[in-house]
């Protein structure tokens, strides 16, 4: 499978990519307010800084 080889952080990454899409969609469809997606999304970035961050220090621990 194409995603066996990414990160934990690839792998968030390129479902974060699905889930904007499904999100814009849904205010584009006058689903969810505009106000709505941008929370929705600005939280999930905010957890993916988290997840990249933890990655990165998890690298340079290993590297020590």
């Amino acid at each position: 499978m194409v995603y066996d080889s990414l990160t934990e952080f690839e792998r968030e990454l390129a479902r974060f990519g699905d889930k904007v899409q499904l999100i814009v969609g849904l205010e584009i469809g006058d689903k969810i307010s505009p106000e709505d997606a941008y929370q929705q999304i600005k939280g999930m970035m905010k957890d993916l800084k988290k997840l990249r961050k933890k990655e990165l220090k998890s690298s340079l621990d290993k590297l020590d």
